[in-house]
């Protein structure tokens, strides 16, 4: 099976491919220019009122939505850590539990994030680092039965398959969700507390790269902010921008309609869950349609900071009725996934449990088509 990295990139336009390689390659070179403010002439064309409309939206999306859940995130890792270090230093089941929910706190904020994993997320390699899947669980073994040191050198070495949540998962989990404190080796708690230490490495520099930039790349939120800039070479056109974001919302529709969900309809396999050691896969897609939400309102809860110009603001201004439409089917899609019975990996024969999970499918598609064929060509009009 495709990773989920590989998947990614197969919905990925060739044109945004070509940014996400520029960007790798450090090809970004950002002019004094680029942070320059944007000045709004009062003699502004109805052209130039649109594109820095466009750019309110992108800018909002940054601040509203992409740095405060990555901000979470980087909160729950750090939690997460803690309780790892905790279990391993004292492997009881009480702190074994801990570990575990920790683990699965951790998930929402980072499931959260799939609807914008685009940027440094995937150009520098974060979303591969914390959630490739699924796990190689021959190679995992491999590096439990050698006697190579653990370090965090040694981390940074092995293959996405072999690390990040769900290698973290399969060690305090068990391969069916039914280990117990008991169960572990010395060298399985070794390996458990450094994929961890690295994991919230990788999550903080992750949030840190939108918001104060890493490896002499600039902030993310700045390349997104200055869409439409002559010397921002990732975004030319504010256009671009918000396609970015509506090209994240697409991706991830189909990778939770298509992949989380349909491939265990398809092959009856409980193993292709995303999340199947800890048997919580269906948080995974409930949480990634409020990924989708979030990016389309421009806000992370019902009660956070709502964007000031959101994605659907700027539908609603061009076609209401289609704002409208989004919100219904975005609405039927959660709905939907919320009625399938848990844990689902336990269910996948159950007649009642197939007929829900096709009946989100099919809504998640339907929103998937309004957003790619009416949403994605609406933003692009010029």
């Amino acid at each position: 099976m495709l990773s989920k990295n590989r998947q990614r990139k197969r919905l990925t336009t060739g044109k945004h491919r070509s940014l996400f390689i520029s960007i790798a390659l450090g090809a970004i070179a950002f002019s004094s220019s680029i942070f320059a403010p944007i000045v709004i002439a009062e003699s502004a064309t109805k052209a130039e009122t649109k594109a820095i409309a466009l750019e309110a939206v992108a800018t909002s999306f940054a601040d509203s939505v992409v740095i405060p859940t990555y901000q979470q995130l980087v909160e729950k890792s750090s939690e997460l850590e803690q309780a790892i270090e905790t279990f391993t230093s004292n492997p009881t089941d009480e702190t074994l539990q801990t570990a575990r929910t920790t683990w699965l706190e951790t998930r929402y904020p980072w499931e959260q994030s799939e609807a914008f994993a685009f940027g440094p997320a995937d150009s520098l390699g974060y979303d591969g680092d914390l959630d490739d899947w699924p796990v190689n669980q021959t190679d995992v073994a491999a590096v439990l039965n050698s006697g190579d040191s653990l370090t965090p050198e040694y981390v940074e070495s092995l293959q996405t398959t072999q690390k990040g949540f769900h290698t973290i998962e399969l060690l305090l989990f068990g391969t069916d969700n039914d280990k117990v404190a008991a169960d572990f080796t010395a060298r399985e708690l070794e390996l458990l507390q450094v994929l961890t230490t690295a994991f919230h490495q990788s999550a903080t520099e992750l949030a840190t790269s939108w918001s104060e930039g890493v490896q002499g790349y600039p902030p993310y939120r700045e390349v997104l902010a200055t869409a439409g800039d002559s010397s921002n070479p990732a975004y030319p056109t504010a256009d671009a921008a918000v396609e970015e974001i509506v090209q994240g919302i697409i991706g991830c529709l189909d990778e939770v309609a298509n992949t989380k969900i349909g491939e265990p309809l398809v092959t009856g396999a409980s193993e292709t869950f995303e999340s199947r050691f800890s048997h919580s896969s269906l948080n995974d897609f409930q949480n990634n349609l409020r990924s989708v939400e979030n990016a389309y309102l421009g806000r992370i809860s019902e009660d956070s900071n709502k964007a000031q110009t959101s994605l659907s603001d700027l539908v609603a201004a061009r076609q209401p009725q289609l704002d409208e439409q989004v919100r219904q089917e975005l609405a039927a899609a959660i709905s939907a996934v919320e009625a399938i019975p848990e844990p689902v990996e336990t269910k996948l024969n159950d007649a009642k449990t197939t007929a829900q999970m096709k009946a989100a499918q099919a809504e998640i598609l339907t929103l998937f088509s309004t957003m790619q064929e009416r949403v994605l060509p609406l933003v692009s009009q010029q």
